[in-house]
């Protein structure tokens, strides 16, 4: 059983959705992904599992995205995405980015962007993405990523009200709704996952 606890959901402003968010856990590993735009989220990030990546080393990271970028030219795909991919344990937290989706710490009141230095443009497909890397030493608080979709249309004290929710499920509900308009409608789709330290069991 892991010690880490996750939560995703993405809430489509229109019919089609372009925002695609995952976690995946591998023994003591949990790798968070979100993507903006044209692609395949859960390919990426079990291609990237399947690689063997080093969770102490940020750089393996960039390269899994920088390998993803000249196989999306190289193979006519087309269409470009933001790509945030986190390699999460109990200990740290190494991965890379580039675009505008964040990953955010939220420990003691204090909110910590780990994705602030990140490009946000060229992206993901084009070729010429420059994926930037970040790394934390991690002693508890909640991981949060998600697509501007969230972050851009939604005041950080806020979301921080939100994140610490005791249901993590109904966490990220919470946070996917906070964008909404008073029409009822979306500006844009917010996709979005969660991770924090599991809860003690109860004997």
């Amino acid at each position: 059983m892991s010690d880490l606890e996750t939560a995703w959901h993405v809430e489509q402003a229109g019919k089609t959705g372009a925002d695609r968010v995952l976690a995946l856990t591998r023994g003591d590993a949990t790798v968070l992904v979100v993507a903006d735009g044209a692609g395949n989220s859960r390919r990426g990030a079990e291609d990237a599992m399947e690689a063997g990546a080093d969770v102490e080393r940020a750089e393996t990271w960039r390269d899994v995205l920088v390998r993803c970028d000249a196989e999306r030219v190289a193979s006519g795909q087309g269409g470009e995405t933001t790509a945030v991919v986190a390699c999460v344990t109990t200990r740290r937290v190494v991965g890379a980015s580039v675009g505008d989706s964040e990953l955010w710490l939220f420990q003691d009141g204090e909110p910590t962007a780990l994705t602030e230095h990140q490009h946000r443009k060229p992206l993901l497909g084009s070729g010429l993405a420059r994926p930037v890397t970040f790394e934390l030493a991690w002693r508890g608080g909640v991981l949060l990523g998600a697509s501007d979709g969230l972050f851009k249309y939604v005041d950080l004290r806020l979301i921080q009200e939100h994140v610490s929710l005791a249901d993590a499920n109904a966490a990220v509900l919470a946070l996917a709704a906070l964008p909404r308009l008073a029409s009822g409608t979306l500006p844009d789709d917010v996709g979005l996952v969660l991770c924090r330290p599991s809860a003690p069991r109860r004997c």
